[in-house]
């Protein structure tokens, strides 16, 4: 009776939450490049120009569904899909280990450069460790870190990764990761879950290496979780001291202690050496997007046990809940057809849930379960900016210029002067035009009123007039900055 209580006020409140949607909410996906997940699709003889505008269809189909930050995959399995100083070309981008691809073109130059015009985030996305996802499936290139440093290899099988614990390992990984920060134009540098390896779980293949450099640790278990500790924090240093608007979040697997939430999955603190609780105490990252992909009472990892959890203990961060959407948007699933809709509902009513990953993008772009339309028609039908890091930044943009607007029957276009620099000297990146009334109360906080947020300093958009809008309409523009602090707004009354 108790439980039947709680679910019904739990599906009021969330009814509630609903009348206005959140002004600033992280919407993610996953562009996974490994095995062609999302891109690539897997046809030897695509041509550049294929590829390219295949890259550009997911993304304007992500834009159009509401998000706005992609976590797009550079880095596989020690590769590179951009132009890297230390790795070879991928195999997934060209089919062959080393190759470029032909004519030239760097994916990540292009993806940045896209988002951005759509006015979305974009995250480089690495696999810190993994080396050889599976031996065999096609044949290494000389230039490939397995071949020339065999000795820093962890062999697994078929699976090879980096050894966490070699020091030389920490500082090639920090340089692979200085060489984008450095030469792309980044919002975020993202790490997936892969850490250790899930199966088998590592025994003895490291023992070498602990005996040589883990003599200040008592056991092998805490010099995993440090080794892996070690270089996430060099790594943030490094973001910090180079592009200190750069984020840096990790995505860890969604149980760390099966004590914590009363679940019963893999324990990837003992199993991965996957320390997301320090992460966040010593504030190594600005986010973490733990991978939540089960149901909302699922005997083992229950969503609904998971997601409190995570968002007490990440108060000191920002949470962005991984969901497995392509798995409860897909044909096979055989479980509740709400799932994915309740969990974004649920987020929404948790304190210090700050938005979603969803995992992949190819589940919002092929439309599975009617996803892209229920994003852009429901859950992500009004804008939103991305929240707010005020540890990173929390001086706004000084005031737009000088505004001004041309009307006809059919369209609006509306101009105006870049802002000086701020007080931190930061400029402005980004604008939001907003619309209401001429009669209406102003108010900034309600993203229904947005109308666009773009880079550019023009804009154009069609407009139908109505019987309402004779005396005129009130536009209020924004400046934003990299991490997206707004400024006060400039108000322009326009005429028909």
């Amino acid at each position: 009776m108790k439980k039947s209580i709680f679910l019904v006020l739990l599906l009021a409140i969330i009814t509630v939450a609903q009348v206005i949607p959140p002004k600033r909410e992280f919407r993610g996906a996953w562009i996974a490049t490994v095995s062609n997940i999302d891109w690539p699709k897997n046809r030897p003889n695509a041509t550049s120009g294929e590829q390219i505008s295949e890259l550009i269809t997911i993304l304007k189909k992500l834009k159009e569904s509401g998000i706005n930050a992609v976590m797009f995959q550079v880095r596989t399995e020690c590769d590179a899909l951009y132009k890297s100083q230390y790795e070879p070309w991928s195999y997934w981008l060209t089919n062959e280990q080393g190759k470029s691809p032909e004519p030239y073109f760097d994916p990540l130059e292009y993806a940045i450069d896209e988002a951005h015009k759509l006015g979305m985030e974009l995250h480089a996305w690495f696999n810190p460790y993994r080396a050889v996802k599976n031996v065999g499936d096609y044949e290494t290139d000389e230039n490939h870190v397995s071949v020339k440093h065999p000795e820093w290899i962890l062999d697994f099988g078929k699976y090879k990764m980096l050894d966490p614990g070699i020091p030389e390992v920490k500082e090639y990984v920090l340089n692979v990761m200085k060489d984008v920060l450095n030469n792309y134009d980044i919002d975020g540098i993202h790490f997936d879950d892969y850490f250790y390896p899930y199966s088998p779980k590592v025994s003895t293949e490291d023992e070498e290496t602990f005996e040589k450099y883990g003599s200040k640790f008592d056991n092998v278990d805490d010099w995993r979780r440090d080794n892996i500790n070690s270089l996430m924090a060099m790594i943030n240093d490094e973001i910090k001291k180079v592009k200190p608007y750069v984020k840096f979040g990790i995505s860890p697997f969604g149980i760390v202690e099966n004590k914590f939430a009363g679940t019963s999955g893999l324990d990837s603190y003992s199993v991965l050496y996957c320390d997301p609780l320090t992460w966040i105490k010593e504030k190594t990252v600005d986010y973490v997007n733990p991978q939540l992909y089960w149901e909302m009472d699922h005997p083992r990892a229950p969503y609904k046990k998971l997601l409190p959890w995570w968002a007490e203990v990440s108060r000191d961060v920002h949470l962005y809940v991984g969901l497995f959407s392509s798995q409860f948007t897909g044909r096979r699933f055989k479980g509740d057809p709400a799932t994915l809709g309740n969990q974004l509902r649920l987020n929404r009513v948790t304190d210090n849930v700050h938005g979603v990953v969803h995992f992949s993008s190819r589940a919002i772009t092929n439309n599975s379960g009617g996803l892209l339309d229920t994003l852009k028609n429901d859950f992500y039908k009004y804008p939103a900016l991305v929240p707010l890091m005020s540890w990173k930044d929390k001086v706004p943009p000084n005031q737009v210029l000088s505004a001004d607007f041309r009307a006809d029957s059919n369209s609006i276009t509306m101009w105006w002067q870049k802002p000086a620099p701020a007080a931190d000297g930061e400029e402005a990146a980004k604008y939001v035009i907003y619309k209401f009334g001429a009669e209406s109360e102003i108010n900034l906080d309600d993203p229904r009123a947005i109308v666009h947020i773009t880079e550019k300093q023009r804009v154009r958009f069609e407009h139908q007039w109505n019987e309402g809008e004779q005396t005129g309409m009130v536009f209020v523009v924004t400046a934003l900055d990299r991490l997206q602090n707004e400024s006060e707004g400039l108000v322009i009354k326009v005429n028909r």
